[in-house]
């Protein structure tokens, strides 16, 4: 469904910030750190979300406290784009909670995933039991984590 878009004043984009900070916090934070009242925090949130413009909030889970100790970058070439291919790969995909991200791409790879396991076992049972399996990819290349230098999900609103 595509909304419509909507125009953004500088309240908004404060507001955007705080909760992209840490959206735990009170409303009355949040008004604060907006510049606006209590009550106008929770009519814009309103219609940030009715808008699609906050998608969801959430809590950040850190994977390594909950025994994800793994984390691989695996790039997929599919076999060919014919809408069987895409369909097929695409439905593995959105049924696998082990992939965090998944995006299409230019370039040779068409797809490049993020996938959380608990070690490296896990991780090869993954790629094993699931993506080998699929029909539809030609081609896959997985490298592991090494470290994450950064990794967030707060957009730079500072620069609109």
């Amino acid at each position: 469904m595509k909304r419509a878009t909507i125009a953004l004043d500088e309240a908004d984009h404060r507001l955007l910030r705080a909760l992209q900070r840490d959206a735990s916090v009170s409303q009355s934070e949040l008004a604060e750190q907006a510049g606006v009242s209590p009550s106008l925090v929770s009519r814009r949130l309103s219609r940030l979300k009715e808008a699609g413009v906050v998608r969801a909030i959430v809590g950040l889970v850190e994977p390594q406290q909950v025994g994800l100790t793994c984390s691989a970058i695996i790039r997929v070439r599919l076999k060919d784009h014919a809408a069987a291919s895409v369909k097929a790969f695409r439905d593995l995909v959105t049924r696998m909670r082990e992939v965090t991200l998944c995006v299409m791409l230019t370039g040779e790879a068409d797809y490049l995933l993020k996938i959380v396991a608990r070690d490296l076992p896990h991780f090869q049972e993954i790629v094993q039991s699931k993506l080998l399996r699929c029909a539809a990819i030609a081609h896959m290349e997985s490298s592991i984590v090494l470290e994450h230098l950064k990794d967030t999900t707060e957009l730079p609103l500072d620069e609109l």
